[in-house]
């Protein structure tokens, strides 16, 4: 597997749990969920125990490069911005990428465009979506509205819950961009007020 095309993955527990598959992954603090990495290239594909241990032993650190490397994929987003005219909840997807959930995962810029704290949902592999804790409560019950339909109809199901952003921190060195100015700006672009 080749790191410039490694991704950070989330996907439920009972992955590693229910199988006899020696799947490499790091707990999370929400326990219905680990996260994991796959080669996302013509066919997503688990990373395995051997090169997770050849990645541990040859490069120092390299989680981080798997966060640059979901900066660096293409995606469609939508975000709702409210009276104030900032954003009130952001939603990643893409047709072409089925792990949009992990843009949920750029801790480093959403904590920039929601300083105030977000809430977290991932109906499908195929979606991630961010909502601000300062959002109005119809917002909120319209995005609780989304998700559960969205859940309903996905192609790989996750969960209809909206979660607390901290059931999915993970340590800081690997969510920090590289190069802040170039990874991130075409991010936050996006959501400036």
């Amino acid at each position: 597997m080749e790191l410039s095309r490694l991704q950070p993955i989330i996907v439920p527990a009972e992955y590693y749990e229910l199988s006899s598959w020696d799947l490499p992954h790091v707990a999370l603090p929400n326990k219905e969920f680990i996260l994991t990495w796959v080669d996302y290239a013509e066919a997503m594909l688990y990373l395995d125990r051997a090169a997770y241990d050849e990645l541990e032993a040859a490069i120092p650190g390299w989680q981080q490069q798997t966060f640059d490397n979901v900066r660096q994929t293409e995606y469609f987003h939508r975000h709702h911005k409210g009276e104030e005219h900032t954003p009130e909840w952001i939603a990643f997807l893409n047709d072409e990428d089925t792990i949009s959930s992990s843009k949920v995962l750029l801790q480093y810029e959403i904590n920039r465009i929601f300083p105030e704290g977000y809430r977290i949902a991932i109906p499908d592999r195929a979606c991630g979506i961010i909502v601000s804790n300062l959002c109005s409560a119809e917002t909120l019950r319209e995005v609780q509205l989304m998700v559960e339909n969205m859940y309903e109809s996905a192609t790989t199901p996750m969960s209809p819950q909206l979660y607390p952003s901290s059931d999915f921190q993970l340590p800081a060195a690997w969510v920090q961009p590289f190069q802040t100015d170039e990874t991130s700006k075409a991010i936050l672009h996006l959501f400036e007020k």
